[in-house]
């Protein structure tokens, strides 16, 4: 018997064992031959991997494809951006090993960051550096959140809402209306015909589950324009992206039901930094180029530099919109998730998050790899030796919503 990832199968191997869905749900009969349409149903619910009759199987990191000395000199640059946690730490170790193939086998260099680092910053503000107080002091009037996303979040909040309702509420913005038709339509769900209306999306994929994803994506639409002198906003937002794909994936490998919720979680996790970025350039900037010229993770930066972390000004947007309480819990815990009144949830973007940094398919502004939460993944309960899975089958559904959300 083997364990093969859902992304290497092919058609007529024989399964091992059973294979059920994050509720349970019987999916494959133990003995039955693997047919293509079974991979994509697998896919569709999150199943990461499944047992094999036969050990012929082999799923190992290696890839003999790519060159032995460019894996050399990836590992060497790659250290640096995992200077600040312990790479003999086997969960650190694993994250790195993975990511010097995944960086080796897509060509991602570490110095292609395309981020400003000859910035001379300006000092610290004296006196009281509460960011938050700041914004409050000034009375500076934070992007009131679209009604359609209003909405939306009642309709989350509602476990009567029907299929008909939600497509009201979406229907009201043509341009989210289009979005996730593309969404539903891509590879990201691989549904095995074509939707043309929300409401058939909502009958195949759930109301809370469309709806929680409506809600991601309007609130992201709010900060379109990101000024190009601190960030691209196409880096920050495949970054947001891979760290809500894996989150999403990660829910489903532990079995929790709210995989969408998880999406959109990783999807906004720094909320708080679109607000820098947007309506302080010139701060953000300086905080920027403070944590490259001292080689400083950019959150602790920011609470030097500014008295508080962008967690911190996400969790008061996200109140000041009363968003759900826990879309509010794993974007404050992101970075701390051992803190959180619910830690799993936390925990899961708080992963996501160090692997997509790992990656380096695009960028919200952190050039290091944030420091593992040991208590928290501890109580995740995960084996490591997922990793590689569960990266294949985020960046896969990457690609496919790469462009639909670009638009």
């Amino acid at each position: 018997m083997s364990v093969v990832a859902t992304d290497k199968l092919k058609s007529g191997q024989i399964l091992a064992e059973e294979v059920r869905d994050i509720n349970g749900r019987l999916l494959l009969s133990k003995g039955h031959a693997i047919a293509a349409n079974h991979i994509r149903i697998f896919k569709i619910w999150g199943v990461s991997e499944v047992k094999l009759v036969g050990t012929d199987c082999q799923d190992g990191k290696s890839d003999s494809s790519v060159n032995p000395a460019m894996i050399e000199e990836t590992r060497k640059s790659l250290k640096t951006l995992f200077c600040h946690v312990d790479l003999k730490q086997p969960v650190i170790k694993e994250i790195y090993n993975t990511a010097v193939q995944f960086r080796c086998k897509h060509n991602i260099i570490v110095e292609n960051d395309d981020l400003p680092v000859d910035h001379q910053p300006a000092p610290p503000p004296d006196g009281d550096k509460d960011f938050l107080k700041k914004l409050q002091q000034k009375n500076i009037i934070l992007p009131e959140i679209p009604a359609v996303a209003l909405e939306l979040k009642q309709v989350i909040e509602d476990p009567m809402s029907s299929a008909e309702r939600i497509a009201r509420v979406v229907s009201k913005s043509p341009s989210l209306t289009a979005v996730l038709l593309r969404i539903v339509n891509s590879s990201f769900y691989s549904l095995p015909s074509k939707i043309s209306t929300i409401p058939h999306a909502v009958s195949l994929i759930g109301t809370q589950e469309i709806s929680v994803l409506a809600l991601g994506v309007g609130v992201l639409s709010i900060f379109r324009n990101i000024p190009s002198k601190t960030i691209s906003t196409h880096s920050f937002l495949r970054h947001s992206l891979l760290c809500g794909l894996l989150s999403r994936v990660f829910a489903a490998h532990i079995n929790l039901p709210q995989t969408e919720q998880l999406f959109v979680s990783g999807l906004l996790h720094d909320l708080g930094r679109l607000i820098l970025f947007t309506y302080f350039p010139d701060e953000s900037l300086n905080v920027l180029a403070r944590s490259r010229n001292r080689n400083k993770i950019l959150s602790e930066e920011e609470k030097d530099y500014l008295g508080c972390d962008h967690a911190q000004l996400g969790m008061q947007l996200m109140r000041q919109w009363k968003l759900p309480l826990i879309l509010e819990n794993n974007v404050l815990h992101h970075h701390d998730p051992s803190e959180a009144e619910q830690s799993v949830p936390a925990t899961i973007v708080h992963l996501a998050d160090i692997i997509a940094n790992s990656l380096g398919m695009g960028s919200s502004g952190e050039k290091f790899v944030p420091p593992l939460d040991y208590n928290a993944w501890e109580n995740l309960d995960l084996s490591p030796s997922c990793f590689e899975t569960i990266i294949g089958q985020a960046t896969h559904q990457f690609h496919a919503l790469d462009s639909v959300l670009s638009v």
